[in-house]
């Protein structure tokens, strides 16, 4: 069984994850990230987020 936890709960860990699932699916970063400006899960999951999104651009 599955256990759902309220956003707001999330761990540093589990924000991460979060973040960098999205950033594999190729979501917007705007529309993603669920938290509030200023908290600290948005800027954990903002910058998680953008360093997954560069991990995932080709090399040239």
């Amino acid at each position: 069984m599955m256990h759902v936890k309220p956003l707001s709960s999330l761990s540093h860990e589990e924000v991460s994850d979060l973040a960098a699932h999205a950033a594999e699916r190729g979501e917007e970063l705007a529309l993603a990230n669920p938290y509030p400006p200023g908290s600290w899960r948005h800027t954990v999951f903002r910058d998680v987020f953008l360093a997954r999104t560069a991990d995932l651009q080709p090399v040239s």
